[in-house]
């Protein structure tokens, strides 16, 4: 009913908008690949990322020869870490530790926060300590803020062109370090650790079937003898093709209702394409299966490709172009003076 009492009065094109963008951000929410929490959330960094980022740091001082942090011995001095391109900040709370623990009686400030966008000559952090401490650190700190913010600023540039959710994988350098870095760009961290969600890959079927067991048939035996109380956050399993994507969703769903289990599987198609992956989709929603699964696509996508897989409807795309293929952003140290 309308405010005038018209019941006949359609909804405007601007309220249709508002409520796609609603009820896509609500899916967005409840996708299994968001993992964020457990390593960033309200109250700052969680001890797994600070105990992660500290053997990360511990790792990179050893390279320049500190094993220790650096006592203060001659005079202070002031430095600025600049920008030289614009892009997206991630890695602060990496280089904070290093700072804090690494560099003691410096006193420091960073001018802009994890996630901000910064431009071109933008001064991210100022530090006054002793110039033999900066100039150890220096390098360390901006290989941390450029590596981590070059992952940021692409995974920016990938969601802001891909209209379907985008997660990082298990393909990285520096671990959580670089699945925060895409979560801080707008993407999905995806599990952070192996032991954090079941993925039943290729090889995990393979060493798992019995002898003769392939395609649809493999995927139906494992997916029974999943123990759900030792998943994680959640349960994947690999696929290559039709029919063993539709037997995966039709197991699960026996599965679920045979014993009132309430558990989403989600189905990985691997290097299955736009046009073959969305026909899997409709297969899975013809036979009404969908509501017990997500559908995840991985394998060769390209920031080129991106505007192909529009309207394949799976939910996620996972690739380890987000970080894997990001370039640093180009920063600088400029001491007081030069």
């Amino acid at each position: 009913m309308s405010p005038e009492g018209d019941e006949s009065v359609q909804p405007s094109e601007e309220g249709e908008n508002i409520l796609t963008e609603t009820v896509e951000m609500m899916e967005k929410l409840v996708l299994p690949h968001d993992r964020l929490s457990h390593l960033i959330n309200g109250n700052g960094p969680t001890e797994w990322f600070i105990q992660s980022a500290r053997r990360w740091v511990a790792a990179m001082m050893a390279d320049e020869g500190i094993h220790e942090p650096i006592v203060e011995r001659n005079k202070r001095t002031k430095a600025e870490i600049r920008s030289k391109e614009e892009g997206t900040l991630a890695g602060l709370y990496v280089a904070d530790i290093l700072i804090r623990e690494w560099m003691p009686g410096a006193r420091f400030t960073w001018t802009s926060g994890e996630g901000a966008k910064i431009d071109a000559g933008t001064c991210i952090l100022t530090i006054e300590g002793c110039r033999h401490q900066i100039l150890v650190c220096e390098r360390v700190i901006l290989n941390i803020l450029g590596r981590l913010s070059g992952i940021a600023t692409n995974t920016a540039k990938w969601a802001s062109k891909s209209q379907i959710p985008l997660a990082a994988t298990r393909k990285t350098a520096w671990g959580v370090l670089d699945k925060t870095a895409v979560a801080v760009g707008g993407g999905l961290t995806h599990r952070i650790h192996r032991a954090d969600a079941l993925m039943l890959k290729e090889n995990d079927l393979a060493s798992t079937a019995e002898e003769g067991d392939e395609g649809a048939e493999r995927v139906r035996k494992v997916l029974n003898d999943v123990p759900t109380e030792s998943i994680g956050a959640f349960v994947t399993i690999e696929v290559r093709s039709l029919d063993e994507a539709l037997a995966a969703a039709e197991t699960w769903a026996e599965r679920m209702l045979e014993r009132q289990e309430g558990v989403r599987l989600n189905i990985l198609l691997d290097n299955m394409g736009p046009e073959l992956s969305r026909d899997a989709v409709l297969d899975i929603e013809t036979r009404g299966l969908r509501e017990y699964v997500t559908i995840e696509a991985s394998g060769n996508i390209t920031f080129d490709d991106l505007e192909s897989w529009r309207n394949s409807k799976v939910d996620v795309i996972s690739t380890s172009s987000l970080h894997r293929a990001a370039p640093p952003l180009d920063l600088t140290c400029i001491f007081e003076g030069v």
